[in-house]
Order: C-alpha cells, then structure tokens, then sequence
C-alpha cells in the first residue's frame, strides 16, 4: 500500500488546484485493465480510504466510491474512486511539507515566491500580516499614530501597547517587528519601504494619447503617501485638475460654484486606482 500511495502522492495536489477530480484504485497503470481491489483485505482497503487523511495536511475535502466490476481474471470485483474536490482556501500540503501544482501536462512542485502567491490567492496567507524586518516605530508618523489612537479612544495609551493590542506588531523568532499593515498605513516616508505604493496621475491633451514625438503628456505627478493619506490627497489632486462652473440655485437664488463631477464619483476613481 505505501508502495503504491507513494507514486500517487502529488496527486490530490494537483487534483485540489484545479477542477477536483478522481483517483481511481483498482486499475493497472501499465496495463489501463481492471485488477480489482478485492485482492486486499479489510484493513488494506480502509488504508487506501483514510490515505488523503493520513498523507495531506490540511486534509482535503474528499468522498470514497466503490464501483462493481469484472477484474482482468473474469471475477466479480470492485474499484476504488477517491473523489478529491477542489480547494478554495486551503493551501494543501504532503506530510513532509511539499505541496505541487499542474502546470500544463507536467507536475511542478511549488516552493519560494510561487508558494508564497499561491497561499495568497488562497487566502492563508496575508501580505498585511507579515512582518516588516526594517521599519521601527520611529519610522511612522507620530501625526498618523495621534489621530488613529484618538479615534479608537486611546490617547493617553503608549504608542507600542497600541499597535500591538491592534496586532500591528508580531513575534517573528526571538524579536517583535511591524506589520506590513502597519508600516503601509502609518509610515511617514512610505517609499522607503514600499516604492510602489502610489498614485500615478497622467493628464493627456485631448482624448487620444500619443506616443513617441507627438506624446501629449501635459502632467505627471506620482503622489506618495501611506494609505490613511494617500486617499484624501488623490481626491484633492484631481478636483484641482477638474473644471468648476457657475450655476444658479434656483431655490436661493445665489450663483454658486459647481464641481465638473461630485465628491463620491472622484473616490470611487481613487478606490480604483489604488
């Protein structure tokens, strides 16, 4: 049995990341001809079941089906299907910490950076949570940290105590470092520590934009902030850029100036943006 589970080990791994499907036990690889299973005692047949169990963590979600059948021999016999669903939000792995992806008709084993990106689109993994080894407190701004701790009511509360009751501060080894959360919301100069955390903000002459000799860039400004700034000073940004008009209210009677687009319009662009 371990013989065989050992050749079907990367199996369920590539099964989970796609579609599901079957592993089939019973049939032989070399000949594609019905050999049963009842060649195996009881104890055997259940070690086949529980393998998924037994070989993956976490273990995947999974059904068992036997099929009636007549074997290579002539007899009556069954075959085993082992129903693997896909997994939406679980990283699966071997017992030995392996974890292997499809990749066209080959069988990658997943490690480094590939790993780290496929825990994120699962959603085991978040970016935010994870420590930044180079940012200190010193580094964020002490206005940011002010406002924060007077809008969760905790202004006469240390400034560590806080970010680490509001887990913006983990254990990593033997140390305590920052968030990413936290060096992305509060840091007083963000592309020290994250370049592309900005807004690009290109403005075209016309409608059609150019390239080479006739290129129409008229602005071209990166706005760099964190991200309880950077929101605020993009919207500020773009109503500069935007035409006012003049417009009578008729219930007044006084002429009152009127922005080309309203307030919520230009956050929902910045949303996007970002």
């Amino acid at each position: 049995m371990a013989a065989y589970w050992s050749r079907r080990i990367d199996d369920v791994n590539r099964i989970v990341y796609r579609i599901g499907g079957a592993i089939v036990i019973g049939i032989s690889d070399k000949t594609k001809k019905v050999e049963g299973i009842n060649m195996f005692d009881a104890e055997k047949i259940n070690n086949f079941i529980s393998a998924p169990k037994d070989c993956y963590k976490p273990m995947p979600s999974y059904k068992e089906e036997f099929l009636d059948g007549i074997n290579v021999a002539g007899k009556k016999d069954r075959i085993l299907l082992l129903h693997i669903f896909t997994s939406v939000d679980q990283v699966i792995r071997t017992n030995s910490d392996v974890t292997f992806l499809r990749i066209g008709d080959k069988t990658k084993e997943i490690k480094g950076e590939d790993l780290k990106n496929l825990e994120y689109s699962k959603s085991t993994r978040h970016y935010e949570d994870e420590c930044n080894m180079d940012a200190e407190i010193s580094d964020l701004s002490e206005e940011l940290l002010a406002a924060y701790k007077k809008k969760i009511g905790a202004e006469e509360v240390d400034t560590r105590r806080v970010l680490k009751a509001r887990g913006f501060i983990k254990k990593n080894g033997k140390g305590e470092y920052l968030t990413n959360a936290a060096v992305l919301l509060f840091a007083e100069e963000i592309f020290q520590f994250y370049p592309n955390c900005r807004i690009r903000f290109l403005r075209y002459d016309g409608t059609v934009e150019q390239v080479g000799t006739k290129i129409n860039i008229i602005k071209d400004v990166n706005l760099e902030y964190p991200l309880l700034k950077i929101i605020e000073k993009a919207k500020k940004f773009v109503f500069v850029q935007l035409r006012e008009f003049t417009a009578l209210n008729q219930t007044t009677g006084r002429f009152q100036i009127v922005p080309e687009y309203p307030n919520h319009i230009i956050t929902i662009l910045v949303m996007i943006w970002l």
